[in-house]
């Protein structure tokens, strides 16, 4: 199981996102290079991509959850 960001990874990884995006986009415009390796390098970005969107999306589901609060205790039976 992938460990939940800090906040500061949070903001790292979001970072990270958008520069591996980029490349992708950036390395899908070139016209030359070998076909194999294009494919090859184009699953690993996504792969990396998908991991990214991953640890992002658990990150901002676990802030989004209400913390616990006392009054959630259980009732005591009188």
């Amino acid at each position: 199981m992938t460990p939940l960001l800090t906040t500061t990874g949070y903001a790292q990884t979001k970072k990270k996102l958008a520069q591996m995006e980029k490349r992708l986009a950036h390395l899908e415009a070139r016209p030359e290079g070998k076909p194999k390796h294009f494919e090859e390098v184009r699953r690993s970005y996504a792969r990396m991509i998908g991991q990214y969107r991953r640890e992002i999306k658990l990150y901002e589901a676990t802030m989004k959850m209400p913390k616990q609060s006392s009054s959630l205790k259980p009732a005591s039976s009188s």
